[in-house]
Parts: structure tokens; C-alpha cells; sequence
């Protein structure tokens, strides 16, 4: 059984960090090429659309797609993370529990 769960996690978390990788490095091309056209947010844009649609998206509606993936990625990339977190705390645990 500890065996199998060691497993599993080392899969999980191996899957989880080359996922989060993946999104991590299309977020920064995104952000490499909005710097590039003079698009510039906060936080609180990416945490409420509705901000973000009044005050960034009216300003640059030709850029909406890329600003879009951009806010998508890095909204994907923190579920990863988390995810991550939370898959490795649980296995931790449950191998805590059963240690020998």
C-alpha cells in the first residue's frame, strides 16, 4: 500500500509540475508580447472581469484574445499549483498515517 502511494504520488505531482511548467511559459509569452504592445494590469484586473473589461480591455479592443489567454493561463496556472499542493499534503498524510 505504501508502496502504491508513493507511486501515486510521484506521478501525480511529476504530471502536475510539467502541466504547470507548460502554462507558466505560454503566460510569459503572452505577457512578453502585451508588455511589447503597452498593455499593463494589475491584480485586481485579473481577479475581477469586470474591471478588467472596463478599464483594460476598453483601452486596447484590438488585444482582447491575447489579454484573455493571458488572464486564462495564469488563472490555470494557480489551479495547478494548488492542485499540486493539495495532492502532495494529502499523500503526505495518508503516508504519515500509515507509516510503519
Amino acid at each position: 500500500m505504501q508502496d502504491t502511494l508513493i507511486t501515486i504520488t510521484i506521478v501525480t505531482f511529476g504530471f502536475l509540475l510539467v502541466a504547470n511548467v507548460f502554462f507558466r511559459i505560454k503566460t510569459f509569452r503572452t505577457f512578453k508580447k502585451l508588455a511589447e504592445e503597452g498593455v499593463m494590469f494589475g491584480k485586481e484586473h485579473v481577479l475581477n472581469k469586470a474591471l478588467l473589461e472596463r478599464d483594460i480591455i476598453a483601452k486596447h479592443p484590438d488585444k482582447k484574445k491575447l489579454i484573455m489567454s493571458h488572464i486564462n493561463s495564469m488563472k490555470l496556472s494557480m489551479r495547478i499549483s494548488t492542485l499540486c499542493m493539495v495532492v502532495l499534503t494529502i499523500c503526505g498524510g495518508v503516508l504519515m498515517y500509515y507509516r510503519k
